[in-house]
C-alpha cells in the first residue's frame, strides 16, 4: 500500500480519465502537480477509474502525464489492480471472482441479437465479464440501447447496461461498474467512505457519481450526467464552470480537499 494510505481518513479521489483528466495536457500537469503532493503527504488515495485497458492507463502515464495512482478500476468496473502495477499483471482476485459467478458472456452477447448496425468493439474491451459494442452506426443509437436494457432488465437481475457518449454499451455484471468497484475497493482497503470524491464526464461515470457521497461533473460532461442535477441532491454534487482536468480541480476546491 502506498503512503497516501498510511494516515488515517485520506481523501479518496475517484476519477475518470478520458474527458475527465485529460483534454487540455497544461492543466493536467497542474492538477497532476497538486495531486502527486498529497499523495506524497499521505493525505489522498488516488484512484483512476475508466474504460481502458490496464496496458493504455499504464502508456497514459508516461505519454499523456496521467498522475500515477493508489489504484486502478479499468474496463468500466470489471477489473481491480493494486500496485506495483505492471502490463502483465492479473487483476484483484477478489473482485473478480465475486464478478465471476454471475455472468455469461455468451448470454451477455445474445442481447444484441437482431440490433442492426450493432458493431462489437475491439478483442481487448472485450473480456470475460464485459460485452461491449458501438452502436454509433444504428439508425438510433438511444432507440438500440433502450431496446438492449430492456431485454437485459427482462432477463433477471444479474447484468446491467451502460450506455454513453451516444456510442458506448457495456453489458456488466449487476454487481460491477465503476460505482460498486469504488465502493469495494475502499472497504478492501479500509479507507473512510465519506470521504470519497468521485469526477467523471459521461454515462459510464453515472454510477459512482450518483451513488459516492460528493461528485464533480466536468464543464464538458455528455448530456446524460445532465439529468443527475434532478437525481442526486445538488448538495452532493458540483457542476464545474471549467472542463477536463480544469474542472476537476475546480471541484477538489469546492470540496476541501485542495
Amino acid at each position: 500500500m502506498t503512503s497516501s494510505t498510511n494516515r488515517p481518513n485520506p481523501w479518496v479521489l475517484a476519477s475518470d480519465i478520458d474527458h475527465t483528466l485529460t483534454g487540455d495536457a497544461g492543466a493536467l500537469q497542474q492538477l497532476g502537480q497538486q495531486l502527486t503532493a498529497l499523495r506524497e503527504q499521505g493525505r489522498l488515495c488516488l484512484v483512476l477509474t475508466t474504460g481502458r485497458t490496464l496496458a493504455e492507463v499504464l502508456a497514459g502515464f508516461e505519454r499523456e502525464n496521467i498522475p500515477r495512482a493508489d489504484a486502478i478500476i479499468t474496463q468500466v468496473g470489471t477489473e481491480i489492480y493494486l500496485p506495483p502495477f505492471s502490463a502483465d499483471m492479473n487483476p484483484l482476485a477478489a473482485w473478480e471472482t465475486r464478478l465471476r459467478s454471475q455472468f455469461s458472456r455468451r448470454q451477455a452477447l445474445e442481447f444484441l441479437d437482431g440490433v442492426a448496425g450493432a458493431e462489437i468493439q475491439p478483442e481487448h474491451y472485450n473480456t470475460p465479464l464485459k460485452a461491449s459494442f458501438y452502436l454509433d452506426k444504428t439508425p438510433n443509437p438511444d432507440q438500440a440501447a433502450a431496446r438492449v436494457q430492456q431485454r437485459v432488465v427482462q432477463a433477471g437481475d444479474a447484468y446491467q447496461v451502460v450506455w454513453s457518449s451516444g456510442k458506448h454499451l457495456d453489458i456488466l455484471p449487476a454487481a460491477a461498474g465503476k460505482g460498486n468497484a469504488v465502493r469495494f475497493l475502499i472497504r478492501y482497503l479500509e479507507l473512510a467512505p465519506a470521504r470519497v470524491i468521485a469526477a467523471g464526464d459521461s454515462g459510464n461515470d453515472h454510477s459512482m457519481l450518483a451513488e459516492l457521497d460528493y461528485g464533480i461533473i466536468v464543464a464538458n460532461a455528455q448530456p446524460e450526467l445532465k439529468r443527475l442535477k434532478d437525481e442526486k441532491p445538488s448538495s452532493r454534487l458540483y457542476f464545474a464552470k471549467k472542463p477536463f482536468a480544469a474542472g476537476v480541480e475546480e471541484g477538489l476546491r469546492h470540496w476541501g480537499m485542495l
